[in-house]
């Protein structure tokens, strides 16, 4: 089942208030009541209400709506979606349509803490970019705030920062400081052939690459049939992964939700493959075709530029070489890094990390049978269209959306975003999956329910209540 919350006029609440509710509601269990209105925290709580959660006990101080799903004692991890600060020229309301804002991740973690009781563990965070500055970042989204906040009240949640590898760059993208570290906090998972790449390992000519990291250590990780990921051991340590996403598009997978977030989880970045080097005809699909060569040449020259060290005068003036080329050559190749349709890579990537989310222990053995529990409340009071992940437009949707199955909810935010999920192979292939499958459950068994009303999933395809912009690359595909 999944619990719908369609409501345009929703807003995030201002800060400063540590985004408490502002009524105190029979279940709440702390003195602070906001003073200014919270109007998420009340609708975080009826998605709840409305999904049927713990009816016997709602109204009384009892009440523990996420209790059939986490259990006493459990250790939740809250995987956000912050993957970068705010940009000086960046409007507020487009930031906040691609990261996960304070008050929805505040009362999400409220009714967590209740259902893992005194001796359960409840953190959050993710794996931002590597340019991330993560202290700013928690700033801007409100998450220092929700820190904060159970800090005053002497309850161990704390924000974590799950890179490995973290750069400090200027606005122009010079280098000025490299950190790295301690990498017992990585887990080696090496998929081999149950890799969802494991397929086109027979193909002769590809190369697996991350754009702004080292070609050379992306293709140890993934090549001559490995396929291993850095998952950051919190994530594995955790009997419960609560996701809060954005709902938003995405370049290189079409849209970047439930699914896409898990590349959160992921300590060393150089790990994901985001496409293959060089055109279709030559076994790529980091972009259609070579226009003339300017592509060819430009991605040869990122190449090399990755395999200094960041660290060093000459790596960083290089680095910065690249960022201006890449803006002057833009009008020739719109499509660049793996941002189209066409990518083939991508997908399989994030599939891949769902999987081991899923099926992994904490020693990085896959198994047969789930490690551990998904649920995801997607963010969606502010949507992002266009050019997300990192350059979307805000859409004022009002959607918050609940549910325990991924590849349904991702479904049907495809809907919800007026595409069909059958274009999207990140949604379509994740419910089709034989080895370590992702369905919970079919989607003839999978009702939803919309501000109070019954539907099933299906019925959402021909009355989406958007028409987001895909981003460029996804426009020939996704436009109707």
């Amino acid at each position: 089942m999944i619990s719908l919350i369609l409501d345009p006029s929703l807003r995030y609440p201002e800060g400063g208030e540590w985004y408490s509710p502002d009524e105190r509601f029979p279940e709440y269990r702390y003195e602070h009541v906001a003073s200014k209105p919270n109007p998420i925290y009340r609708a975080v709580r009826q998605c709840f209400i409305q999904a049927g959660l713990d009816e016997k006990h709602l109204g009384t101080a009892g009440w523990n709506p996420l209790g059939d799903f986490v259990e006493r004692g459990s250790k939740v991890f809250v995987l956000c979606n912050f993957a970068n600060e705010r940009r000086d020229n960046e409007r507020l309301e487009d930031y906040l349509s691609r990261c996960t804002h304070g008050s929805v991740i505040r009362a999400a973690i409220d009714y967590l803490l209740i259902a893992v009781g005194e001796n359960g563990e409840v953190n959050f965070g993710n794996a931002p970019t590597q340019f991330c500055h993560w202290q700013q970042v928690q700033r801007d989204t409100g998450a220092d705030e929700v820190e904060a906040f159970y800090k005053s009240q002497a309850i161990p949640v704390e924000a974590h920062d799950l890179r490995l590898f973290v750069t400090d760059s200027n606005s122009v993208g010079a280098v000025r400081k490299v950190e790295r570290r301690d990498e017992s906090d990585g887990v080696h998972i090496n998929l081999n052939g149950d890799s969802l790449f494991a397929e086109l390992d027979e193909k002769p000519g590809h190369h697996y690459r991350v754009m702004n990291y080292n070609p050379n250590r992306t293709e140890n990780f993934h090549s001559d049939g490995k396929h291993e990921y850095v998952v950051n051991r919190k994530i594995l340590e955790a009997d419960v992964i609560f996701s809060i996403p954005k709902l938003k598009t995405h370049e290189k997978v079409g849209i970047s939700c439930a699914l896409k977030g898990f590349v959160g989880t992921v300590a060393h970045k150089d790990s994901l493959p985001h496409h293959r080097y060089g055109a279709p005809a030559e076994g790529g699909d980091e972009y259609p075709d070579s226009r003339a060569g300017i592509q060819v040449l430009a991605s040869a020259y990122h190449e090399k530029l990755q395999q200094t060290a960041p660290d060093t005068t000459w790596g960083s003036a290089l680095r910065v070489s690249y960022r201006l080329l890449k803006r002057a050559i833009r009008p020739w190749t719109p499509v660049v890094e793996g941002a189209w349709w066409g990518n083939d890579t991508a997908w399989r990537m994030v599939l891949d990390l769902v999987r081991i989310a899923t099926y992994c222990t904490t020693d990085g053995k896959m198994q047969d049978k789930p490690c551990r529990k998904h649920l995801a409340l997607i963010d969606g009071i502010l949507g992002g269209e266009g050019e997300g992940p990192a350059y979307p437009t805000a859409v004022q949707t009002g959607v918050l959306l609940f549910g325990d199955n991924l590849p349904a909810i991702d479904t049907l935010n495809c809907f919800l975003m007026g595409f069909e999920p059958e274009k999207i192979p990140l949604v379509s292939e994740s419910i089709c999956l034989s080895s370590h499958p992702l369905l919970k459950r079919e989607f003839d068994l999978e009702q939803v329910v919309l501000n109070g009303e019954w539907k099933m999933i299906e019925s959402f395809r021909n009355q989406s209540p958007y028409h987001f912009q895909p981003s460029d690359g996804w426009k020939e595909r996704l436009s109707k």
